[in-house]
């Protein structure tokens, strides 16, 4: 195996047995327990499932479907469960920019990423 590979393993088993990732997967977890929010979650996913239907067909929805959406997402949001899934969510995700960053820096012989591409700053562009 090439030391590229080996290297690109470790920082996967990091990654892997992060506290981010722990968090994130004992969050998840919680929600997937949690009832009320999984109850929910089923609504917003059905809704958001005619919607797509509806803008793949041309249709326009109604307002008061637009505003029900919202409504749910609002009350979903409010769950504290899926708030602690949001904060893990985001600092996993700062984690992985993080990553992502010191990657795109050493590629490119120390120059900041490119910022506002279609990459959203990966400096793949």
């Amino acid at each position: 195996m090439s030391i590229v590979l080996e290297k690109a393993q470790e920082l996967a088993d990091a990654i892997a047995g992060s506290d981010e990732l722990v968090e994130l997967r004992d969050a998840a977890q919680k929600v997937e327990v949690d009832e009320t929010a999984t109850s929910m979650i089923g609504r917003l996913q059905e809704k958001q499932e005619v919607i797509r239907r509806a803008a793949s067909s041309g249709l326009e929805l109604p307002e008061e479907q637009i505003s029900e959406l919202k409504d749910l997402q609002t009350k979903i949001s409010d769950i504290p469960t899926v708030q602690d899934f949001n904060v893990a969510q985001g600092k996993f995700n700062k984690l992985m920019e993080q990553v992502n960053s010191i990657i795109a820096g050493a590629l490119s012989d120390g120059e900041e990423p490119a910022q506002g591409d279609d990459c959203g700053g990966c400096g793949c562009g």
